[in-house]
C-alpha cells in the first residue's frame, strides 16, 4: 500500500500537506530525519504512517501521559493498533499490552522517555523487532530548549543497546539553531536529512490587548464564546487559583490545571476538557504540551510568557484541525517583572540566565512593538516572509494616526546623549518625566538640561515614545539583563535639529470588554460563511457528543471540527457524497456517515 492510500483509508484526507510527503518518504527509505514543524503542520502523520508501512513496531517517546492516550484512543477509533505503556498503567493492564506487543498485534507503541532507563522494558524491547524510534518533542532533549527534560539525554545510549538500530525520526515545532544542534547530536541522528516547514499558522489571528483590566476582557471574550473550547494561560500557580476561582463564581464550565495539584485532578481536568466537559481551561504553561484536542478554538496569555517560543507552541494549541482559531495575550508591564523573578528564581548559571533574559527581552519587543504581529514570530524563527504585514494581526487590523513627534523624540535624544549609553529605558523616562526618585537624586540626574522636559505626559507616554524611537532607529537597545539605551547616528541628527520625526499611534484605545470578537463582520472558516452554517454545525457538533458519550471517546477524535463545517457546507446525503470530505476515512465512513447523513437530512427538512 502507498503512504497516499494509507492517508485515505485511515485518516480520510487526499493530499498531505506541505513537508509531509518528503518526511514519510525518507523515512520509508530508512533514513534518519529531524523535522521541524509548526503545531498544526501534522507532524503526527508523519510518523503514524510509516509505522503502519514498515515492518516490526514503531515506539515513539512523548514527553506526556496525556498526550499518550489522546493519540492512542484516535488511532484505535480508526482501527489502526496502537497502545501506551506508562505509569498510569495497571499491572494486568501492562501485562496484556506487552503480550500484544510480542504478539505482533500492536503497531505503534507510546512510552515515555523515563521509560527508556527501565531494565525490564529495555530488555523486552531488544526481543522485539523495532523498525523506528520516534522522539516527538525532541527540543527537550536540548539545555538550550524550553522544556528540557533530563530523561531525553537517555536516548541514545538506549539505541545503542538494540540488537539492530532502528530509523530516527526527530519532531518538534520550535527550535533555535542551538537547540538544533543539540537534537542533531545528542540524539544520535546518522546522515540524517532535516526538514524545516514554514511556521506561519494562516488560520490563526494573533492580538496584544495591553493596560487594560484583564478580568473584565476574559468575561466579555468568554460570554462571546461560550460554546467553543479555549485555554486560558498564567504565569504562576496562584493566578491560575485566582482567575480560575473568578470564572466558576461568575458561572463559567472552568477547570484548572498546574503543578500544585494531585496527579488524579490533573488527569481529571484534562479528561473533562477533552471530553469537551468544561469549555475553559485555566493553566500554567504545564498543561498541553503536544495536547491532541484538535477544536481549540482560543488561547488567552493572562500574562506575557518567559519568550517567544514557548508562546507560539502554546498559542499554536489552538485551530489544530486547520479552522480559525485566535491568540491573545493580555499584556501589562507588571508580567515583565514577574518573568524576571521566576527566571531568575529557577535558573542558577549565569550564562543561561543571560540567554533567557534576553529571550524574554524579544518577547518584550513583540507585546509593545507597532510591527505585524505574525510577521514578528516568523521572523524570529529564521524565516523572512515577502510581506512586512499580514493585514489580519490585531496590529495590522488597528486603525492608526500620524503625529510630529520631533520635539519629543529630541527631548529623548538629549536625554540619552546626557547619560551617554550608561542606563536603560526606565531611568530615561523618570528623567524627562521629572521624577524626584533616590536614584535620580543620588547621580544628581535633576540638574540634566532634559530633566522634566516630557512633564506633561504620563510615564506610559514617555515610554511608548522611547519604544517607537528605537523601533524606527533613532536609538538603539542592548542585550542583557539590563538593557542599555544609546543614541544611533539618525538620533544624533535628530539631536542637531535636522528632519522631522512622525510617530503612529492606535486610532482609538478599546476599553477591555469592548474589543472586537475576533473579526468584524460575517467570520470566514476557511471559505465557508460560519454565521451562515453555524445551526447545522451545533446540530452536527451535538450529533458528535451524543456518540462520543455513548462510546467514551473524545468528540473530537470522532470528526474535527473543520470537518464538520465542511458537512454543514457541502450537506453530503449519500455515503459516496460523505466520503469526500476532508476527514472521513474508510473505517469513519462506515462507522459514522449515515448518522451524520441523518442529522443534515434531518436539519434540511425542518428548514423548508
Amino acid at each position: 500500500m502507498e503512504p497516499l492510500q494509507v492517508l485515505k483509508q485511515y485518516f480520510g484526507y487526499t493530499s498531505f500537506r506541505p513537508g509531509q510527503a518528503e518526511v514519510i518518504q525518507t523515512l520509508l527509505e530508512k533514513r534518519d530525519c529531524l523535522a521541524i514543524m509548526p503545531t498544526g503542520a501534522g507532524k503526527s502523520l508523519c510518523f503514524q504512517i510509516p509505522a503502519l508501512l514498515l515492518p516490526g513496531i514503531t515506539l515513539i517517546v512523548s514527553p506526556l501521559i496525556s498526550l499518550m492516550k489522546d493519540q492512542v484512543d484516535s488511532l484505535v477509533n480508526q482501527q489502526i493498533p496502537a497502545t501506551y505503556i506508562n505509569s498510569q498503567c495497571t499491572f494486568e493492564e501492562a501485562k496484556q499490552r506487552f503480550g500484544a506487543i510480542r504478539a505482533g498485534r500492536v503497531k505503534l507503541v507510546y512510552v515515555s522517555p523515563e521509560r527508556l532507563q527501565n531494565e525490564f522494558f529495555t530488555s523486552f524491547m531488544q526481543t522485539i523487532p523495532v523498525s523506528m524510534l520516534v522522539i516527538d518533542e525532541a527540543h527537550c532533549v536540548s539545555q538550550w530548549g524550553h522544556d528540557f527534560r533530563p530523561s531525553y539525554r537517555a536516548v541514545r545510549e538506549w539505541i545503542q543497546v538494540l540488537p539492530q538500530r532502528p530509523v530516527i525520526g526527530a519532531f518538534t515545532a520550535t527550535a533555535t539553531e542551538k537547540v538544533k544542534k543539540d537534537m542533531m547530536t545528542l540524539l544520535g541522528l546518522q546522515k540524517e536529512r532535516i526538514f524545516i516547514g514554514g511556521f506561519d499558522r494562516p488560520n490563526l489571528y494573533f492580538r496584544v490587548v495591553s493596560n487594560g483590566d484583564k478580568m473584565a476582557f476574559v468575561l466579555s471574550y468568554l460570554g462571546r464564546h461560550a460554546d467553543e473550547s479555549g485555554i486560558i494561560y498564567a504565569a504562576t500557580r496562584k493566578e491560575v487559583d485566582r482567575i480560575f476561582m473568578e470564572l466558576r463564581r461568575r458561572g463559567c464550565k472552568v477547570g484548572r490545571y498546574h503543578a500544585g495539584m494531585s496527579d488524579e485532578d490533573r488527569r481529571t481536568t484534562q479528561e473533562k476538557f477533552t471530553y469537551d466537559k468544561v469549555s475553559v481551561i485555566v493553566a500554567t504553561n504545564a498543561f498541553g504540551m503536544g495536547i491532541d484536542k484538535s477544536n481549540v478554538r482560543f488561547i488567552i496569555h493572562y500574562q506575557m510568557p518567559k519568550n517567544i517560543e514557548s508562546y507560539y507552541q502554546e498559542a499554536g494549541r489552538a485551530g489544530r484541525d486547520g479552522a480559525p482559531g485566535e491568540c491573545i495575550l493580555l499584556f501589562g508591564r507588571q508580567d515583565i517583572m514577574i518573568q524576571k523573578y521566576l527566571i531568575e528564581m529557577s535558573v542558577h548559571n549565569p550564562e543561561q540566565q543571560e540567554k533567557e533574559l534576553s529571550m524574554l527581552n524579544r518577547m518584550v519587543e513583540y507585546c509593545e512593538g507597532r510591527h505585524c504581529l505574525r510577521h514578528y514570530i516568523l521572523s524570529y524563527f529564521g524565516e523572512q516572509p515577502e510581506w512586512q504585514r499580514c493585514e489580519k494581526c490585531g496590529n495590522c487590523d488597528q486603525e492608526t494616526v500620524q503625529e510630529d513627534r520631533t520635539q519629543e523624540v529630541r527631548s529623548i535624544c538629549l536625554c540619552v546623549d546626557e547619560l551617554k549609553g550608561r542606563f536603560g529605558m526606565t531611568m530615561v523616562c523618570d528623567i524627562l518625566k521629572g521624577s524626584g526618585s533616590i536614584k535620580i537624586k543620588r547621580y544628581g540626574f535633576q540638574h540634566n538640561s532634559s530633566f522634566g522636559m516630557l512633564g506633561d505626559f504620563s510615564t506610559g507616554e514617555i515610554r511608548d515614545i522611547v519604544r517607537v524611537a528605537i523601533e524606527d532607529g533613532y536609538l538603539e537597545q542592548s542585550e542583557g539583563k539590563y538593557p542599555l539605551v544609546s543614541l544611533t547616528a539618525a538620533g544624533r541628527e535628530v539631536l542637531s535639529g535636522q528632519g522631522r520625526v512622525i510617530q503612529e499611534r492606535a486610532a482609538a484605545v478599546l476599553e477591555p470588554a469592548a474589543v472586537l470578537p475576533r473579526r468584524q463582520g460575517k467570520k470566514q472558516t476557511a471559505s465557508f460563511d460560519e454565521e451562515a452554517l453555524r445551526p447545522l454545525f451545533d446540530v452536527l457538533r451535538a450529533a458528535r457528543y451524543e456518540l462520543a458519550q455513548q462510546e467514551h471517546i473524545p468528540p473530537f477524535v470522532i470528526f474535527s471540527d473543520a470537518t464538520l463545517w465542511e458537512m454543514a457546507d457541502r450537506k453530503p446525503d449519500s455515503l459516496e457524497k460523505m466520503a469526500e470530505i476532508k476527514g472521513v476515512g474508510n473505517f469513519k465512513l462506515n462507522k459514522y456517515g449515515k448518522q451524520f447523513i441523518l442529522a443534515i437530512d434531518q436539519f434540511t427538512h425542518t428548514q423548508r
